[in-house]
């Protein structure tokens, strides 16, 4: 027998080195789990609205703003917001982590339950707010 080190690699230098970004799947939209935190999404979208200056009232599952809402649901956080001429497109509401999406011809308003707090989602209510606010 030889005392020679194998050249044969291990399982994580095989993952590392086959990895691969998936993002194009977002366009399906959804989470491949079923293991939302709805309480985290909510009080993330409440810290992210208070740092933003937005002014809301809020019950124990649901956060009121002038311009709508949004609401805890048993799979994630339900967003509602109305304004003119909203500057989205039904594609935002596909993204990967929204479920639901629906947006009016006009786009006078919006509707669409979040299931994940990423960046797609803090860029989707910044531009909504933004556009209100101005």
């Amino acid at each position: 027998m030889s005392s020679k080190p194998t050249k044969s690699r291990d399982f994580d230098h095989l993952i590392e080195q086959n990895s691969t970004e998936l993002d194009f799947l977002s366009a399906y939209g959804g989470l491949a789990n079923d293991s939302t935190d709805v309480a985290g999404i909510f009080s993330a979208i409440k810290r992210f609205l208070k740092a933003g200056g937005v002014d809301f009232t809020e019950s124990d599952s649901k956060l009121t703003l002038e311009f709508g809402y949004v609401k805890q649901v048993e799979n994630g956080c339900k967003i509602y917001f109305k304004g003119r001429s909203l500057p989205i497109v039904a594609s935002d509401l596909t993204q990967a982590g929204f479920l639901d999406g629906k947006l009016p011809a006009r786009r006078g308003s919006c509707t669409v339950t979040l299931q994940d707090w990423d960046l797609e989602q803090r860029r989707f209510i910044e531009r909504l707010v933004e556009h209100i606010n101005s």
